[in-house]
């Protein structure tokens, strides 16, 4: 690992943390009553919080130069790349806002048909799981879908 990768890695952490830590006290401020004018300095105790996401996207459909291949080869295209998104998406979006407890997804082939995949993830389960095989981990992570000869 290089001496910029690990600075890198460090700042990021730091920045997380940072993140995190001024979330949460804005919480711990917004319970504090005595911020109102209150004689009082005693507030509301915060016990616990969290944050949930929910996501809903259409996935995309197979690149353009697989669109010519026979149907059954185009559909297992298409539902290991929506696997494949699906999973990069979720570790994405924990990356991105690390206060994020857990992420509701949803994914649809279009507007008006029934989901995919859907379900929760949590975090934790994001840094407990991690098999090579995306539809192993994706169940892991408590997402529903159906697989059927490899198509969705």
């Amino acid at each position: 690992m290089s001496i910029k990768s690990l600075v890198f890695r460090i700042v990021s952490q730091t920045s997380r943390w940072y993140s995190s830590e001024v979330f949460y006290r804005k919480i711990q401020r917004a319970l504090a009553l005595h911020w109102r004018g209150e004689a009082r300095r005693d507030g509301l105790v915060l016990t616990a919080a969290r944050t949930r996401l929910q996501v809903e996207w259409i996935a995309r459909e197979v690149h353009p130069w697989d669109r010519d291949l026979p149907l059954p080869i185009a559909q297992r295209r298409f539902s290991e790349q929506c696997l494949d998104d699906t999973r990069a998406a979720i570790e994405r979006l924990f990356n991105q806002f690390p206060i994020l407890d857990s992420i509701e997804i949803c994914v649809k082939r279009n507007r008006s048909d029934p989901p995919l995949l859907s379900g929760t993830v949590s975090r934790r389960d994001l840094d407990l799981v991690n098999f090579s095989s995306t539809t192993m981990t994706l169940h892991a992570f408590g997402l529903k879908f159906r697989l059927e000869d490899r198509e969705l």
